[in-house]
C-alpha cells in the first residue's frame, strides 16, 4: 500500500459531517485491497477485522472533517489532495484521514504475522459534530469488548490518556417584544448585558473556562424589541469537573434567564441519536498497565492530553481504555494549511503495528 497515495485519493473524497459516503467508499476498496472484508453499519460507520480470536484491539478514528472555508486561503485546493515536497495536503491529512491511512498501513505489516489476538478497523462519522458514529458503535463494541483501543487522533505521535471537556451553555434572557418606536417594556438585552458584566468579575470562581462566543435575539428585526435574547458561552473543563455546580452558580447571577445545555438530534441513515451539547471529557489512569505497555513500546516517558475534543469518551463506554496516538500536528488541524509528512505516515504505520502486538501480548 503506497500510504500517500491512499491518503490523497481519501483526502479527494470530501466528507463532510453527514455527508462521509464519497469517503467510506474509498475506505471500503482501500481495505479490499488490503484482502480484508468490509462492512458498513446502520450509521455508515467502516469496520473491518483481522484475526478471528480474542483478544481485539481496536484501530479506530473519524472519516468527517470540518469545512474547508475559502479554497483561496490555501496553498493547494484543499480537496485536491496534492503531494509535493514530502507532504500530503488537504483537508483531513491531519484530522484525521492521515491517521486513518496508517492504520490501514499497520494492518497491511501485521498481515500474515502470528497476532495472538485480532485486530478490529473502526472508521467512524460525524465525530466532529458530537460523535455519532461512535456512540452507535459503542454499544456493539460493550457485547465483547476490546483488550484496548488505540484512537488515532493527531499527537504529533505522542501518547495520549485523555482531554478537557467542551460545552455549551444558553442563556435565554425573556423580554417583551414590542416595535423598538413605542417599547415600554422589558428588554431583555439589559439584563443579559448585566448577566456578561458579572460574569466577567467572577468567571474564575467557577474553576472552569467559560467564554461568551455569541449573542442571539429573537426575533433579529433591528427595529423590534426581543422578545427572547441569547447569550452562548464557550464551556472546556478538566475530569472531574461539577458542572451542575457550575450551572447553579450561572443561574444565581441569570436571574429570569434560562440556563441550560442545549441538545440535538443527530442524524446518519436509520440511525437518530439525541445528543447533549456538553461533551465529556476522558481522563485514562496514569499508571494503567497498558498504558505503560504503550509508553515502553514507544519508548516515552509519559503520556499527554489533548487541546480538543475526541471520540475517546464514547469509546470507553464499551469499558475498553481508549489510548491515543497519531501522526501530525494538532495544530494544523482545521486550518488552511493542513498537511502531513509521508515519512510521520509511514512512521505511525509501524508504530501502530507494534503497539498492537505489544498490547495484544500484555
Amino acid at each position: 500500500m503506497d500510504l500517500a497515495h491512499s491518503l490523497s485519493r481519501l483526502i479527494q473524497a470530501e466528507s463532510y459531517s453527514g455527508r462521509e459516503e464519497r469517503a467510506v467508499r474509498v475506505l471500503v476498496s482501500l481495505l479490499e485491497e488490503l484482502g480484508l472484508r468490509a462492512e458498513v453499519d446502520e450509521a455508515g460507520n467502516v469496520e473491518a477485522v483481522l484475526g478471528s480470536q480474542e483478544p481485539e484491539i481496536l484501530l479506530t478514528g473519524h472519516i468527517d472533517v470540518v469545512p474547508a472555508g475559502d479554497p483561496g486561503a490555501w496553498p493547494h485546493p484543499p480537496f485536491a489532495g496534492v503531494i509535493e515536497g514530502g507532504k500530503v495536503w488537504g483537508r483531513g491529512a491531519v484530522d484525521m484521514k492521515g491517521p486513518l491511512v496508517a492504520m490501514l498501513g499497520a494492518i497491511q505489516q501485521l498481515k500474515g504475522q502470528e497476532l495472538g489476538g485480532r485486530v478490529r478497523f473502526l472508521a467512524t462519522v460525524q465525530e466532529e459534530v458530537g460523535g455519532l458514529g461512535s456512540r452507535y458503535a459503542s454499544s456493539r463494541l460493550k457485547l465483547q469488548p476490546p483488550k484496548a483501543i488505540l484512537l488515532g487522533e493527531p499527537s504529533a505521535r505522542q501518547v495520549m490518556r485523555g482531554h478537557r471537556g467542551r460545552g455549551e451553555i444558553w442563556a435565554d434572557f425573556p423580554g417583551e417584544q414590542a416595535h423598538a418606536a413605542l417599547a415600554s417594556g422589558t428588554n431583555p438585552i439589559y439584563p443579559l448585558a448585566l448577566f456578561l458584566t458579572q460574569l466577567e468579575q467572577h468567571a474564575e470562581s467557577f474553576d472552569i473556562r467559560l467564554t461568551p462566543t455569541r449573542l442571539e435575539t429573537y426575533p433579529e428585526a433591528t427595529n423590534v424589541v426581543p422578545g427572547v435574547a441569547r447569550a452562548v458561552l464557550d464551556l472546556r473543563y478538566e475530569p472531574g469537573a461539577d458542572i451542575h455546580d457550575l450551572l447553579d452558580g450561572l443561574r444565581d447571577i441569570a436571574g429570569e434567564a434560562s440556563v441550560y445545555i442545549p441538545e440535538e438530534e443527530l442524524v446518519s441513515g436509520p440511525v437518530r441519536l439525541g445528543i447533549s451539547a456538553l461533551l465529556p471529557a476522558y481522563s485514562l489512569e496514569s499508571d494503567h498497565p497498558l498504558l505503560e505497555v504503550a509508553l515502553r513500546t514507544l519508548k516515552q516517558d509519559s503520556a499527554g492530553f489533548w487541546g480538543f475534543t475526541t471520540d475517546a469518551p464514547y469509546l470507553a463506554w464499551s469499558g475498553a481504555p481508549v489510548i491515543g496516538y497519531g501522526p501530525g500536528d494538532p495544530a494544523l488541524a482545521h486550518t488552511t494549511f493542513e498537511h502531513i509528512g509521508i515519512d510521520e505516515l509511514e512512521a505511525a504505520a509501524q508504530a501502530y503495528a507494534g503497539l498492537v502486538q505489544a498490547l495484544l501480548q500484555a
